[in-house]
Parts: C-alpha cells; structure tokens; sequence
C-alpha cells in the first residue's frame, strides 16, 4: 500500500519575516554561507525537531527544524558570543549590521 504522505521529500529551506531585515544587510558571500549551513542542516534530514544554532564568524545563526512540515527556518542573526537554544523568553540581543 502505498503512502500518500511521501517522507522522501526533501526539506525546505526559508527565512522567516523577522530575518530578512537582518539578511539583507548581509554580504553577499556571507548569505551564501549562511545558506550552505541550513542546506546541510537539512541536507541531514534534520533528525530532531527543534531550534539550533551555529557560529559564523562574528554572528550566531539560529534556526528552527519542524520536521512535520520538513521545513528548516533561519529565525534571526546575532553578534552574540557562543550559541544557545533560542526560546521565546530568551532576551534581545545586538543584532547583525
């Protein structure tokens, strides 16, 4: 029988409308770093759902995995120095120029 929910399907990925503030202030080179890292992210399959983050140079990336919807989200961008789970009562931080 088959499925007709198809789990092969890859992920997607998208910025969230918070974020694009903050990508397009964003070298070019920098944006295409940015995307390699979630592409890899769900590239992976995004094996656990929730919120991550990972350092590029200066500025700490954070996304969201939501695999039901297999979507990878880059949420925001900060100067921050190491990278933490992003919550909703996590305080606002510096964010990228």
């Amino acid at each position: 029988m088959k499925s007709q929910r198809n789990i092969h399907r890859p992920f997607t990925v998208e910025i969230a409308a918070a974020a694009w503030n903050q990508v397009a202030r964003l070298s070019r080179e920098r944006y295409r770093a940015i995307q390699a890292r979630l592409e890899e992210v769900a590239a992976l399959g995004a094996l656990a759902e929730g919120s991550g983050c990972f350092p590029l140079e200066e500025l700490t990336i954070h996304y969201h995995v939501d695999t039901r919807r297999r979507l990878v989200s880059l949420l925001d961008i900060t100067r921050d120095k190491g990278c933490t789970t992003k919550s909703p009562a996590r305080p606002s931080t510096t964010r990228a120029s």
